[in-house]
């Protein structure tokens, strides 16, 4: 009984990130089906330190129970009352921690919206709004991203695609007459109907991708998503596109232009290409084409997925537990009416 209760004692100093690291770890091998979130959320949130989800103030009491026996507390420093998951992308949600632990699996294993609800045992619509409050949460560790020492970048484009806006719709009106299946582009090109997605990679395998124009890539474009994203001290490798030139002089970085299957040796000796760019292009593409066409209105959403599950640096229970950490400690809340509402194209065009 000793040891048992150094286990406790033990777990009590734990910060809020290694609570759940070390559950998730726990839970990949034990039954958890019986856990509560909200007591979970007790214990990694407010228990210890007590701290206010809203002013993370000190001065937290209990103020009595829901229906269901959840717990409210009270914030005596800012007068707000909050149960464990307020404030949180699981507010709402009556599921145990059990279904999100198996859903961050499923995600994981880059597995459908049908396969995920059947794995679940949750509707397809619950699955769907679910998948984007998690990669809404997520955004947070794609906006922390630092590219160093020889970084690659190129860009690439998808079809526009309104699917999902329906033309009952009182928000949203068709900008053009719907495609037919097989016959999805009417223009050559990059054209309007093209979404330009800038990407990098450095030498970590870390990568970065976001969809920013329709048509071809501009100055103001690569500026605009890659600002403040490259050290100064690093190599940047691009094809010889001009806009790529304005953009090293902007940031101060050092540019080395290449054709795209061709690698220049430099004066110190080093040989550089965009290889790995390219194949960074065919992965993304590859894991786009498992979704059977993703609306454009959430075209980055599953650029953070795929970033969060390719990078070889991760093993797969690191990311369920990087998901986990985020989802819980990420003081966010998202209505499905929200992500309904989500404009058609998420960039300025």
């Amino acid at each position: 009984m000793s040891e048992l209760k150094e286990i406790f004692a033990s777990y009590k100093k734990l910060s809020f990130t290694d609570r759940i690291v070390f559950y998730t770890t726990l839970s990949s091998n034990i039954n958890v089906h019986d856990d509560n979130l909200q007591d979970f959320l007790v214990k990694t949130r407010i228990a210890g330190g007590n701290a206010c989800i809203y002013c993370e103030g000190s001065y937290v009491v209990k103020n009595g129970k829901h229906k269901d026996g959840v717990q409210r507390f009270l914030c005596r420093d800012c007068k707000k009352s909050f149960i464990p998951s307020s404030c949180s992308i699981t507010s709402g949600t009556r599921k145990n921690l059990s279904v999100w632990a198996q859903y961050l699996k499923c995600m994981s294993d880059k597995k459908t919206l049908k396969e995920t609800a059947e794995e679940c045992s949750i509707s397809v619509t619950t699955a769907f709004y679910w998948r984007h409050k998690i990669l809404d949460a997520l955004q947070e560790v794609t906006d922390r991203v630092y590219l160093d020492g020889v970084v690659e970048s190129d860009e690439t484009f998808f079809n526009v695609s309104y699917k999902g806006n329906h033309k009952k719709s009182r928000r949203f009106i068709m900008p053009r007459k719907a495609h037919k299946r097989g016959n999805d582009i009417h223009k050559k090109g990059l054209s309007s109907e093209k979404v330009c997605v800038p990407c990098a990679v450095d030498v970590e395998g870390i990568t970065f991708a976001r969809p920013v124009k329709l048509g071809k890539v501009s100055t103001e474009c690569l500026i605009d998503v890659f600002s403040g994203m490259v050290s100064p001290s690093a190599v940047l490798c691009t094809d010889k596109e001009r806009a790529y030139r304005i953009l090293a002089r902007n940031e101060d970085i050092r540019l080395i232009q290449t054709g795209t299957d061709k690698r220049t040796t430099s004066g110190d000796g080093i040989t550089y290409g965009i290889q790995c760019i390219n194949a960074y292009h065919r992965l993304l593409k590859n894991f786009i084409d498992r979704f059977h066409g993703v609306s454009t209105k959430h075209l980055e959403h599953y650029i953070i997925w795929n970033n969060l599950i390719t990078n070889n640096k991760r093993s797969k229970t690191e990311i369920i537990s990087l998901m986990f950490v985020q989802i819980l400690r990420r003081r966010l809340t998202v209505h499905n009416s929200d992500i309904s509402a989500r404009p058609p194209l998420s960039f300025v065009t």
